[in-house]
């Protein structure tokens, strides 16, 4: 995260995050001084001043709370205003503003289990706290994903990036009688990030981001005042292109809008002085990247008003207060700049479609290899349907063989059924037969003893 410039003077100081530890510097005439604040922050963090000019400063500390320090004369005064005891869940991303004695607090919420989702969350305090989730943002995201403008207690300005079915979008939302209006859609691209919002004198809306689609692109959109037709957005104005594009921040300096940015390894901006109807051309900034420092921008200074600041190791302010240098070794005329930049953005785009050539090379002949991967298997599963097939074959006549044996098996049963009836009536007979035959003899043997008797009597 960027360091936090809360003074800037004959001195300036300013608040940084390093081991956990945040630490304040102040730098004078050459000499350094610093104190460490905070021991044990396992976030982020951000700070601001009150009304009554104490610093206020927001992080999670290592105990899972969320932590307010308030600066005072006595010393930094300690607030727990929540605490997250799940070791899974963190916060970060933090945004703290105030204003007539209003606090907005927007910060996310994440969980270990679910590491590309996290929750966009607004707290405000105003006598008490009330807040809500403000969105589900998906990644993976590019870093950073939203920004706030405080346009007053009330009246709250958010630009935040997600990402649904592979492209990234934009959306800006708005805060205002205690209320979230719905998302507007600003744009979509393959990918989009830092987005910077501002809001001028007279109400207009202006926005910056950076869209990323074969190159990246630095695009302006302003809405007007006012209700439709007059309140709609504009479409959206390509400024600069190039790579390698960080740090882009919007700024307002007397109603004029800058639009300052790092391009690989030089400072650029762009201006407008019509409230974003027209832009200049990009122009490189005298200033190497030795020379400056990216801030965030917490301490009020003059008629600037901006989130982010470039500062000089001279202490001057980018774009605010410097002084053009020339080049004794620059001649080149306006058009010849204009040559060179479009000579450059050709440049990248033969990089750009060398890259998708070698890509799509790339990318045939994996296709060719699935291709063949396809028709083996696709063989493999004809040859293995036959066999299915010859295997279905086989099981039918089985199966045919099967109910022919139960056939034969219960004709045999109930032959043997048969049999065994047969088999019991036979041997009734016999017993019958039998007995029959034992009367018999008894019949004879009588008569044999009648015949004996009848004999003698004769």
């Amino acid at each position: 995260m960027a360091n936090i410039l809360i003074e800037k003077g004959d001195f300036f100081k300013y608040l940084y995050l390093e081991d956990k530890k945040i630490a304040l510097k102040k730098i004078s005439e050459g000499k350094e001084a610093e104190e460490v604040i905070v021991s044990d922050c396992e976030s982020d963090f951000d700070a601001c001043f009150d009304d009554e000019g104490k610093l206020n400063l927001i992080y999670q500390n290592s105990e899972g709370e969320l932590v307010l320090l308030i600066l005072s004369e006595r010393g930094w005064h300690k607030k727990v205003l929540y605490s997250y005891p799940d070791k899974n869940t963190h916060l970060d991303n933090f945004t703290l503003l105030i204003k007539n004695k209003v606090v907005h607090l927007f910060y996310t919420l994440s969980s270990i289990s679910k590491p590309r989702e996290m929750l966009l969350i607004h707290q405000k305090w105003d006598k008490n706290w009330s807040g809500k989730n403000i969105a589900l943002i998906k990644g993976p995201l590019l870093f950073p994903f939203y920004e706030v403008f405080l346009e007053d207690e009330r009246n709250v300005h958010l630009l935040y990036t997600t990402v649904e079915k592979n492209k990234t979008q934009l959306y800006y939302l708005f805060y205002t009688q205690d209320s979230w209006s719905p998302k507007f859609l600003i744009s979509e691209s393959e990918k989009i990030f830092s987005p910077a919002i501002s809001v001028d004198s007279q109400k207009n809306i202006h926005t910056l981001w950076i869209e990323e689609d074969i190159i990246q692109e630095i695009k302006y959109k302003k809405k007007t005042p006012g209700s439709w037709p007059k309140g709609n957005w504009t479409a959206a104005t390509t400024l600069a292109y190039s790579t390698e594009i960080k740090n882009l921040h919007l700024s307002v300096i007397d109603n004029n809008l800058w639009g300052s940015y790092i391009q690989k390894d030089s400072l650029f901006a762009t201006i407008s002085s019509d409230s974003g109807n027209s832009w200049s051309k990009p122009f490189k900034l005298p200033f190497s990247l030795q020379e400056v420092e990216f801030f965030k921008l917490r301490a009020p200074l003059g008629n600037l008003q901006s989130n982010y600041i470039f500062l000089s190791k001279k202490g001057e302010i980018i774009p605010l207060e410097y002084k053009p240098r020339k080049e004794p070794e620059e001649k080149s005329t306006y058009f010849t700049f204009y040559i060179k930049e479009v000579q450059e953005y050709l440049n990248l785009l033969i990089k750009k479609l060398q890259t998708l050539k070698e890509e799509k090379s790339f990318l045939e002949e994996e296709l060719n290899r699935k291709n063949a991967e396809i028709a083996m298997k696709n063989k493999n599963i004809f040859e293995l349907q036959e066999l299915l097939k010859q295997a279905n074959e086989e099981k039918a006549k089985i199966s045919l063989k099967a109910d022919n044996y139960n056939t034969m098996v219960n004709r045999l049963m109930r032959e043997n059924e048969n049999l065994k009836r047969q088999i019991k009536d036979l041997q009734n007979q016999v017993l019958i037969l039998n007995s029959k035959l034992e009367s018999i003899k008894n019949a004879t043997t009588f008569q044999k003893i009648k015949s004996l008797f009848i004999k003698e009597e004769d």
